[in-house]
């Protein structure tokens, strides 16, 4: 339902996405052999629940999705319209449990990994009014468009579930060019309000008041072990094999000056290009590698080293502490502070306090 700053969407997902695309493909006549062509997706792993597929193998399916049915307006919505909260599995429960849609959203950031967009979504409020914006410039331009319309529709269809009603948008913004008024009126239905086209950027507006409204099935109990469950799953996909593992460990091996991509390439003996090129093809990227790092060493240099904030900021190669601070919030959904309270952990004293004290700074 959300996310925060620059989120991250290049990451192993479940078949479940897989199954949808190709159940809509099927009804509209492709065979299973032509949907999966070049995508390493084969029919036993559409069976079997458990399986994951790489952001670019569900990539090269709606391409071919796509090529084959003549890309029209109304199909990213009506693969979006497929998605259910129960499509979500854990995810969608813990979605499900929590007790406002604020909360809702605040959790659906820290577990974004458990869902299928591609898009990036910001959630942003500006006095009394919400900007949930969605952003796929960063998806190839062939399936952009698509992808922008399923995720967006999905996400409006899930929280319609969650919430057993439409929310009360203010106004849809959409970068596109109005469609047939067929197409423009299965959008307005959906979103209870007729969409702008030829906007500055693709967001829904509605006010700040819905993020207290309560959510029919909340269940504190229930979101604390789909939480838990979640947070061990998004560990296992992000079980690292390969020239990623390389990659990841050489980046362990100095938190106290993280090294950049071309200093790792030339230790493995190859261009940066080649790097990022052996990346790309095991689903993986040097950025999401160094975030994964950050986050591991941000957490032991947390629980077992008395650093300050800015401390751990500069140890991990981050430009200020505020940068480090957002960062925090994007995986944890708190503040640094409020993380080492629920630790039990007290605050630990500043490098002008220890040096008044005689003392040296932890790791030093």
């Amino acid at each position: 339902m959300s996310s925060n700053k620059q989120p991250n969407w290049d990451f192993r997902r479940g078949i479940a996405t897989a199954r949808i695309l190709t159940q809509l493909g099927y009804e509209k006549g492709l065979t299973f052999d032509t949907m999966l062509r070049h995508t390493g997706v084969t029919r036993t792993m559409l069976d079997t629940p458990d399986a994951e597929i790489e952001t670019s193998q569900e990539l090269q399916l709606v391409r071919n999705l796509l090529t084959e049915l003549k890309f029209a307006p109304e199909l990213g919505f009506q693969a979006g319209m497929r998605y259910h909260v129960t499509t979500y599995g854990l995810w969608g429960y813990a979605v499900m449990s929590s007790a406002t849609l604020g909360d809702a959203i605040a959790m659906a950031s820290r577990m974004m990994n458990q869902a299928f967009a591609l898009v990036r979504h910001y959630v942003e409020r500006r006095g009394d009014l919400i900007y949930s914006t969605y952003q796929a410039d960063h998806l190839p331009p062939d399936v952009r468009q698509f992808i922008l319309d399923r995720d967006r529709v999905a996400m409006a269809n899930i929280q319609r579930e969650v919430l057993t009603h439409r929310l009360p948008y203010r106004e849809i913004h959409m970068r596109c060019a109005e469609p047939s008024p067929e197409v423009v009126a299965v959008y307005t239905d959906l979103f209870g309000v007729r969409p702008l086209f030829n906007q500055a950027r693709d967001c829904h507006i509605l006010d700040a008041s819905s993020l207290h409204e309560p959510l029919p099935q909340a269940n504190a109990h229930t979101l604390l072990v789909c939480e838990q469950m979640c947070r061990q799953l998004l560990e296992s996909r992000q079980t690292r094999t390969g020239v990623a593992a390389t990659v990841r460990d050489r980046l362990l091996r100095s938190p106290g000056r993280i090294p950049d991509m071309e200093e790792v390439a030339a230790e493995m003996r190859m261009t940066s290009r080649t790097l990022r090129r052996h990346l790309t093809a095991e689903g993986a990227t040097f950025r999401g590698l160094l975030e994964e790092v950050r986050r591991t060493l941000t957490e032991e240099l947390m629980a077992k080293a008395s650093l300050t904030q800015s401390e751990i900021a500069e140890r991990l190669g981050y430009a200020d502490v505020t940068t480090f601070i957002e960062a925090f919030r994007r995986w944890k959904g708190v503040a640094p502070g409020e993380y080492r309270k629920s630790l039990g952990l007290n605050a630990p004293v500043t490098r002008m306090a220890r040096s008044r004290l005689g003392l040296r700074s932890a790791g030093r």
